[in-house]
């Protein structure tokens, strides 16, 4: 729709059409904004399109029929302020903070958010001061005036406005985010070569630059090479289109709820734009980066504000990405400070770029591209290559000779690819052997509890958890064929809620220095139903843990991985039960019952767990905007919100009941209420 009002301006600047037909048409469009029972979402998107396109024939419209031209003008400036009411108190102005890029800053930090749709106004309102002139769209109809000035102008057709129907693309409600905004330039240097933010300019270049990145989204070499050429499709001017570009593919790289396209998409695009152009976008995508990088943070102490954590966990996939692409060189010496501040999420930005990097080569390889005071810190960059803790090793005493004896014994049958029934004998010796005890001499430092049986021993089942992890490391392979052949064992030692709880904690103490085993290990073992959602979900959300890891992108993909499956159980037995809908299965309807019961505890268990962490942090002093931890794990709950929106939107009222149960803190209750502003925006569009 924009795009063919955009093509009928041109056909009014060329003498095709006549003006006045074009702003009738218009006219209609709006028609929606004074309709009863109109979609909010479609009203906006409307206006957008009506807004967009004006740059293209306003001045031909100012010159001939100004009076038309205003009107429109007035009618759109009455939506805006009646609208502005809603973005200050009503749900509008909840859905802006959910998708802030910046939050818990000073209120001009890094500059002023601002609604797209507002800040285009303001920009249209700015082309009307200057007589409805813009400098950037090439005219070439000025050329051939008298010629085309000759011909028969025609009628637009008249058609009526429909006052609903299916939007295609959802309106775009988040802020704006730029990264070469007109607080970078100082009088001292320029670093961004483009119009202000402020002027019509900055809007056409942007939006023809969004349109190529996703009309061509099929082809991204094609793509690159439309985008390589930009400049040719507008006036000669001394703007730097690749800031424009770069700053284009970063801001709907990290656009939230959601991307429009796959991120992969985008770091192929960057990659080849700086292949196709190396003297010109490395430099523009350099500076942008280091641009962000410093605006990670805001400047209140605390590290409490600052860039959105989903963002910041997407900037460093993406960018190590990029690296891997260009022999994983940066100049980490630049950024050797942060290691300073564990708490900032310029740390973190590190940190996961680094852990990203080394998944995608190899440990040394990356050890030799940064700096002493990365390879000092372990926080940052872990001593050694990653690998796994096996507690039971060679080195292992327990203090007890015979014990120690039925540990080395299990080991070799275990290696020895030992069947069921040996396994199990061992295990129950070592159980017998505890009880014969009568201590606890043996256990070990988290596990005590001797249990009444030896499968409900809880030493027994670190040291047979720990053996077959051991003995899977030296490929997923290995690992699934040891899990395979004592899948009865392990579903016997972990039959009750605390058991697999406890066998979460075991895998994530055998692999914490290898993050992305202990994400494939949990995944594996909660398809053979070893461990479940429950158990996963109470250990990724246990203070405990987050009290450190609260910032570590691992636990939070651990998180959402293991809410994301039993979202698609749910999505498959519908399916099936589509599929089957002419045949009766009542099996296919008690799983299918059984799934949604498990996709609502997942939910409730989540929330009840993100509440109690957030209410510790309160009770300990950390307060919102002035804690690294607060920012973190509130973040990660508005992610969580964001990125399971359909399913939460269904079942809102369920969580109010059961997971928001009056009183809720206030700030709780305000990202609660964002996330479900959030879910009905998308949902109704």
């Amino acid at each position: 729709m924009k795009l063919l009002l955009r093509y009928f301006g041109e056909l009014v600047n060329a003498g095709v059409i006549n003006g006045t037909s074009y702003l009738d048409l218009i006219s209609n469009m709006l028609v929606v904004i004074s309709s009863n029972g109109v979609k909010p979402q479609l009203i906006d998107a409307i206006v957008s399109v009506v807004l967009g396109a004006l740059p293209w024939a306003s001045f031909h419209l100012f010159q001939n029929d100004p009076e038309g031209l205003q009107n429109i003008i007035n009618t759109i400036d009455a939506y805006i302020n009646r609208r502005h009411e809603s973005l200050l108190s009503g749900s509008l102005g909840e859905v802006f903070d959910a998708l802030k890029v910046y939050r818990d800053c000073q209120p001009d930090e890094p500059y002023v958010q601002v609604d797209r749709l507002e800040h285009l106004w303001s920009q249209i309102l700015n082309l009307q001061s200057n007589n409805w002139d813009e400098c950037l769209l090439m005219r070439p109809e000025n050329a051939l005036f008298e010629e085309l000035s000759k011909g028969t102008k025609h009628g637009i057709r008249d058609f009526a406005m429909p006052q609903n129907f299916h939007l295609t693309d959802i309106p775009e409600q988040e802020p704006l985010f730029w990264v070469f905004d007109d607080s970078v330039n100082t009088e001292e240097r320029i670093l961004a070569e483009l119009p202000s933010t402020s002027q019509i300019e900055r809007f056409i270049l942007d939006d023809l630059t969004t349109d190529t990145i996703h009309l061509l989204s099929h082809n991204h070499i094609e793509c690159s090479h439309f985008l390589l050429n930009i400049d040719k499709f507008h006036k000669e001017t001394d703007y730097n289109f690749y800031q424009a570009v770069v700053e284009n593919l970063i801001r709907e790289l990290i656009k939230l709820p959601h991307s429009q396209e796959l991120g992969i998409y985008y770091a192929s695009l960057l990659f080849d734009l700086c292949k196709g152009a190396p003297g010109k976008v490395p430099s523009a995508m350099g500076r942008a980066v280091r641009i962000i990088f410093s605006r990670l943070d805001g400047s209140a102490p605390g590290n409490g504000g600052g860039m959105d954590v989903e963002c910041v966990g997407r900037l460093s996939e993406w960018f190590s990405h990029h690296l891997s692409n260009f022999n994983y060189t940066w100049k980490w010496a630049d950024w050797a400070h942060v290691s300073e501040d564990e708490t900032s999420a310029k740390f973190a930005f590190v940190r996961e770029t680094l852990e990203q990097e080394v998944r995608l080569s190899y440990y040394d390889r990356i050890l030799g591209t940064i700096p002493p005071e990365f390879t000092s810190n372990k926080s940052i960059f872990p001593v050694v290559a990653p690998s796994h803790v096996f507690k039971y090793g060679p080195d292992y005493h327990s203090g007890d000779d015979d014990f120690n004896a039925l540990v080395v014994r299990l080991n070799r049958q275990m290696t020895n690819k030992g069947d069921h029934d040996s396994v199990v004998s061992i295990l129950e010796d070592v159980h017998s052997h505890r009880i014969s005890m009568q201590s606890n001499v043996m256990a070990t430092e988290d596990y005590s509890k001797a249990g009444a049986s030896w499968d409900q021993d809880s030493v027994v089942r670190d040291i047979f958890v720990q053996n077959v992890l051991f003995l899977g490391t030296k490929s997923f392979s290995h690992f699934l064929n040891v899990v395979e052949r004592y899948v009865k064992i392990l579903q016997l030692i972990n039959s009750n809620p605390d058991d697999k709880y406890q066998t979460v904690q075991i895998i994530a103490a055998f692999w914490k220095e290898n993050p992305q085993n202990l994400e494939i290990c949990l995944d594996k073992l909660m398809n053979y139903r070893v461990v479940d959602p429950p158990s996963i979900i109470s250990w990724a959300l246990d203070m405990q843990l987050l009290d450190t890891e609260y910032s570590r992108g691992y636990v939070w993909s651990i998180l959402r991985n293991v809410v994301g499956k039993v979202n698609s159980k749910v999505s498959q037995l519908r399916e099936k039960l589509g599929v089957n809908a002419m045949e009766e299965d009542d099996n296919s309807q008690e799983s299918l019952d059984g799934a949604l019961r498990d996709q609502k505890a997942a939910f409730i268990l989540s929330f009840q767990k993100f509440q109690v962490c957030l209410k510790a942090l309160q009770e300990s002093g950390e307060v919102p905007g002035t804690s690294s931890k607060w920012r973190w794990i509130a973040g990660q709950m508005r992610v969580f919100g964001r990125t399971f929106h359909k399913e939460i939107n269904r079942l809102k009222f369920t969580l109010e009941a059961t997971a928001f149960v009056e009183p809720v803190e206030p700030n709780v209750l305000k990202i609660w209420n964002e996330i479900k502003a959030v879910g009905e925006l998308l949902v109704k569009a």
